[in-house]
């Protein structure tokens, strides 16, 4: 697992080394990659059994950037629900969930840390709701937040929706995605 790296503190009077000049560029070049994940759903639809919260599936990235040596972020296949913690730290983590559309009852989108895929387990990050829009799919984003975690946490975006009726996420690169990206130590 990935580490923010830490610029050497000089004493007064203390001559720049190599090992000092080399501890800012290392800080310098891991910032100028931070970590950072954009996944998002392509082509394969969840669908929301209404009444019910799902877990977002999520297929593809727009961008995935570890630290070299770690193991990405996210995984289009296995867990493609997940977005994986490399580097401790603080992130801003936001997203979306867009519903077909249905005039009928609200929907709900909410991103939970550590869950199993379970919208009751874990940690609730952040949630948002809204009427569904007469005419049209409904998006229900999350604004940004920020959550501490180590490396190993994960988090999950989970959509509900109360139509009556079964209704799938639409897909697209800006319409159903989640995105984590590292801020702080």
């Amino acid at each position: 697992m990935g580490t923010i790296p830490t610029i050497a503190t000089l004493a007064s009077g203390a001559v720049v080394t190599s090992a000092y000049l080399n501890s800012l560029k290392a800080a310098n070049d891991f910032w100028a990659a931070t970590p950072r994940c954009y996944a998002y759903a392509s082509a394969v639809a969840t669908t929301f059994i209404s009444g019910t919260p799902n877990v977002v599936t999520l297929d593809a990235e727009i961008y995935d950037i570890v630290q070299s040596g770690d193991t990405p972020m996210h995984d289009n296949a296995t867990n493609n629900t997940r977005i994986v913690c490399r580097t401790a730290g603080k992130y801003e983590i936001t997203g979306q969930v867009q519903i077909g559309s249905n005039a009928t009852g609200v929907r709900t989108a909410q991103i939970r840390l550590n869950s199993a895929g379970n919208a009751g387990s874990g940690t609730l990050l952040a949630i948002n709701q809204q009427g569904a829009v007469s005419g049209g799919a409904t998006s229900v984003g999350i604004i940004p937040v920020e959550a501490v975690l180590s490396a190993g946490d994960y988090i999950e975006m989970f959509g509900t929706q109360t139509s009556g009726v079964n209704l799938t996420t639409v897909v697209g690169a800006g319409l159903t995605f989640m995105r984590m990206k590292l801020t702080g130590a």
